[in-house]
């Protein structure tokens, strides 16, 4: 099976997955892409800051702080390594340290990238980036493009689904591997590992939750599409429900108001 990644550069959960990934499967991947853009980048009309003030609401201050620490020290660590003063903490220097060729691209959807893909006869493209990916890449690999969603789907499409599992008072929960398609988390499931929400539960236990499951979930997910026959969950449109970026009023409403679970 040949797999391609292409991935956001996030210190604060994204990297240990992609890394547990490359390390199960590492003679599969065959390359490792990360385009500009990261967990700030927001659709237009929305507003960063905010969207930051919302995070620090939903978080709190200890998680939002330990958080924002980390990012800002990968970019600290990022500048320190082109000096050759520290070891490089990205993704792609642990990538092409397994010997994975890498690419710093623009977007997932650029012409001249999905040109260079369509050369690497590609069986399967995880895709974790921020970028909505168009029918051109989606139709190169011969098996599909998958994404890891934190959520039990059909049920929260969209973005932040923690939160929106909490905000909703919903009892289960979970991480869900599937087909990437052009409308927005819609594609046939291939597996999803499901949890109770507990009473204590909240915004940060949930996203910590879900990476402990995504890294066995994913590679379960190829494990099964490398067989001749497979069974796929169906992700039913008639069934969804989707969230937007929570505004400041919601947030307020999770950590104050009526919505507000023990934190």
């Amino acid at each position: 099976m040949r797999i391609y990644i292409i991935t956001m550069d996030d210190p604060v959960q994204t990297y240990d997955f992609i890394k547990d990934v490359i390390d199960e499967r590492e003679s599969d991947i065959v390359g490792l892409a990360v385009p500009n853009g990261d967990r700030l980048t927001l659709s237009k009309g929305k507003s960063k800051y905010e969207y930051i003030l919302s995070l620090f609401l939903i978080m709190g201050p200890y998680y939002f702080v330990k958080n924002s620490w980390k990012a800002i020290r990968h970019k600290i660590l990022k500048k320190m390594s082109k000096l050759g003063l520290v070891k490089d903490p990205t993704i792609i220097y642990y990538a092409n340290k397994k010997g994975i060729e890498t690419k710093v691209i623009k977007s997932p959807n650029n012409e001249e990238f999905r040109e260079y893909l369509k050369t690497l006869n590609l069986d399967i493209i995880i895709n974790q980036s921020q970028s909505f990916i168009k029918k051109e890449l989606l139709e190169i690999p011969k098996i599909g493009v998958l994404n890891r969603h934190n959520a039990l789907l059909p049920k929260n499409r969209g973005r932040l689904t923690p939160f929106w599992v909490l905000f909703n008072q919903e009892i289960r929960t979970g991480v869900s591997i599937h087909f990437v398609e052009e409308s927005l988390d819609s594609g046939d499931i291939i597996v999803q590992k499901e949890y109770e929400v507990g009473k204590k539960d909240t915004f940060n236990s949930l996203v910590i939750k879900n990476y402990e499951l995504a890294s066995e979930a994913m590679i379960e997910a190829l494990s099964i599409l490398e067989k001749k026959e497979y069974k796929l969950l169906d992700n039913d449109c008639s069934l969804a429900t989707y969230n937007t970026t929570p505004t400041l009023k919601e947030a307020m409403r999770y950590r104050f108001g009526k919505n507000k679970k023990s934190q």
